[in-house]
């Protein structure tokens, strides 16, 4: 049996004073997750990891924890933890666990069940590969997953004789439908053939679902048409029942069979920022959270469909709430400094709240909460993973607020250096958010991407703007950069500065740049647009609109900020790329990228590495081998953290700044 640390390693042994947190206790530190309260609210199962990999595959164990425990220290490692085992599902009745694991082959899941009291995991899948979405029926009898088609014999025999030309978007693999009968060690794949499942709901009586799919297997078609379609459970044609523009997440029926909720955002961006409900045949779709001032997060029900609950970011923290079918909105855990892990789980009875809970200066553990007459009490904390990361040289975190032009109030957080001293200028970074479509929020900032901690216990204050286009702040907020992609985003982050630089805390000689994903495109861009910041980290961005269209994975997110695509007018995108502004560059930049990334292709780095230094100017480009979108292999994360680190004390240090003068 693996068992994960409770803590993690003191960060030096021979001093007192606190220490800055280091690249290697950052890709060690200990992470909790996908928190699920049993139906009957005895006992939180959960999934403990580590922030990366050491080898090839993931692993991972559940943990349990009772609810009723007075001691942090209370919960159990429940299953080894020696392979990937994740995505915890208690049965109706809280008798049983069932989970995926890729036990019996590394990197392929499949489905095993567990008593909820202990013993041998059982595997009731005989398929195993690529798995997501694990249910159960509501009478505890079935359980569906979603299941990618796998390689076929013959594929595999192409691919060994190496005659296995690829033909893009004709050999697709589906994720397809399944229904296991864990009792008989059974299982029946439901839905038609080339047809893409993107998410599913099991009807109240067990014997039909309802699913979202389309017939191309594209990431891209995630923002393209969707039918939402019944389908027996024992499989058949399905039955259409209207379309929808993006996908259906969270998808959920009501008790009596009535309606169906979920989460969409008519496929204008990533986020599924509304609730819609409509009734079972398709008909009277209704916006539920319309005019909601936050975002919706996460939709779930605790009892068949009875209840809803929201997980929500409001501003830069989190709230739960209850909401009704008629789209009534009452608080279960009004707004809170902190965040949960989506989904907030609910007891079946209503009467306990069990989540994920981490702050700013206080990273990821399971938390409970009684819950009465709807409100959620007081949070408790119920295990204790990562109390040493809480004793380094931590920054105070708190909320700022910024006007920006045209009198917008901007909001983020801003994370002070340790130690600081009211009246003293620090070197100061502003770390831009992915998304576009996303937002920082008050959890842990110390990981891979998020360095807000990590600079911190260096001496550096850390900005952490959410500027237009940002979720948290309602759909007026969230869509206000389309038709305007680095315009009022880039306004708003420099007049954050501004107001840091204003309030004293900023030193105006001192400022850098960095993010990963969009922030990468931000950051690229306000290096070709000013010449005051005097270090930047591009992660992964995109300097180049244009090119980006053609070799990334999800051109059609575009359409949510551009009215048209690039083939048809490529001008709006080539005049907010940083690659055309090149020659206004004297910031040094240090370009980091997975060499893998489907998302942001490592094009992307290299366009900029090399217009970058045929212009002389300081550049780095690093690429990391078999990394995708997101960096996972830890020594990986401990050079790009430690570069990130010497970058910016090469160009932000005192002495850099006095000699650049």
């Amino acid at each position: 049996m693996r068992l994960y640390r409770r803590d993690t390693a003191a960060v030096t042994e021979t001093s007192t004073e606190p220490q800055p947190l280091t690249p290697e206790q950052l890709a060690t530190m200990t992470r909790v997750g996908d928190a699920r309260l049993a139906p009957d609210g005895t006992a939180v199962v959960f999934v403990v990891d580590q922030a990366s990999k050491d080898g090839e595959n993931e692993q991972a164990a559940l943990w349990i924890a009772p609810f009723d425990s007075t001691s942090a220290g209370a919960a159990r490692q429940f299953t080894s933890g020696l392979a990937n085992d994740r995505a915890p599902r208690w049965s109706p009745d809280s008798g049983r666990i069932a989970f995926l694991s890729d036990r019996a082959e590394r990197g392929k899941s499949s489905v095993y069940v567990m008593p909820a009291d202990g013993g041998e995991g059982i595997r009731v899948f005989d398929q195993q590969g690529e798995l997501s979405g694990l249910t159960w029926s509501s009478d505890g009898r079935f359980l569906a997953v979603l299941f990618t088609e796998p390689e076929t014999a013959e594929e595999k025999k192409r691919k060994e004789d190496r005659d296995d030309a690829n033909v893009w978007d004709h050999e697709q693999k589906y994720q397809r439908l399944w229904v296991i009968d864990p009792d008989a060690k059974t299982a029946t794949c439901v839905s038609p053939d080339a047809r893409q499942v993107r998410s599913y709901a099991w009807a109240p009586d067990a014997e039909r679902f309802v699913i979202c799919a389309t017939g191309n297997a594209r990431i891209d078609d995630l923002f393209t048409e969707n039918e939402l379609e019944i389908i027996p459970r024992g499989g058949g044609e399905p039955t259409s029942i209207g379309t929808l523009t993006g996908v259906a997440s969270d998808l959920t029926w009501s008790s009596d069979g009535r309606y169906l909720v979920y989460r969409s955002s008519a496929g204008q961006v990533v986020h599924g920022e509304h609730v819609y409900r409509i009734n079972a045949d398709g008909s009277d779709r209704v916006c539920l959270t319309e005019g909601y001032s936050g975002t919706v997060e996460g939709l779930s029900s605790p009892d068949g469909g009875s209840s809803l609950v929201l997980s929500c970011a409001e501003g830069v923290d989190f709230a739960a709430h209850w909401l009704s079918w008629d789209g009534e909105m009452s608080p279960l855990l009004s707004r809170q400094e902190g965040w949960a892990d989506v989904p907030a789980s609910v007891s079946c009875d209503r009467r306990r709240l069990g989540l994920v809970w981490q702050t700013g200066v206080e990273p990821e553990n399971v938390h409970v909460a009684e819950v009465a007459d709807g409100r959620a009490g007081a949070l408790r904390k119920v295990t204790d993973f990562n109390n040493g990361i809480t004793t380094a040289a931590l920054g105070t975190v708190s909320s700022v607020s910024w006007t920006s032009d045209e009198g917008i109030d901007v909001e983020g957080l801003l994370v002070l250096p340790h130690g600081y001293v009211e009246g003293q200028r620090y070197p100061t970074i502003a770390l831009v958010h992915g998304g576009p479509t996303w937002a920082w929020s008050r959890w842990f900032h110390g990981s891979w991407h998020d360095w807000g901690q990590m600079l911190a216990g260096r001496g550096y204050a850390v900005l952490l703007p959410n500027p237009r286009g940002s979720t948290g702040r309602g759909s007026e907020y969230m869509n206000a950069n389309a038709g305007d992609i680095g315009g009022g985003e880039y306004r708003d982050m420099m007049t954050g500065v501004d107001a840091l630089i204003e309030r004293g805390i900023a030193d105006p000689d001192r400022l850098g740049i960095g993010g990963w994903s969009w922030g990468g495109y931000m950051t690229a861009w306000t290096v070709s647009q000013t010449t005051r910041f005097k270090a930047a980290v591009m992660g992964a961005g995109l300097p180049n609109m244009v090119s980006d269209n053609y070799i990334g994975d999800i051109p059609s997110a575009n359409l949510s900020y551009f009215s048209e695509s690039a083939a048809q007018n490529p001008e709006p995108f080539w005049e907010r790329s940083a690659i055309r502004y090149i020659r206004n560059v004297t910031t040094p930049v240090l370009i980091l990228h997975g060499a893998a990334d489907d998302r942001v292709n490592p094009m992307q780095g290299k366009e900029m590495y090399v217009a970058l230094r045929s212009l002389g100017l300081p550049v780095e480009f690093v690429t990391y081998p078999r990394e995708g979108h997101s960096i996972r292999e830890r020594k990986h994360q401990i050079d790009l953290m430690n570069r990130v680190i010497a970058w910016y004390e090469r160009y932000l240090s005192a002495g850099a700044v006095e000699q650049s003068r």
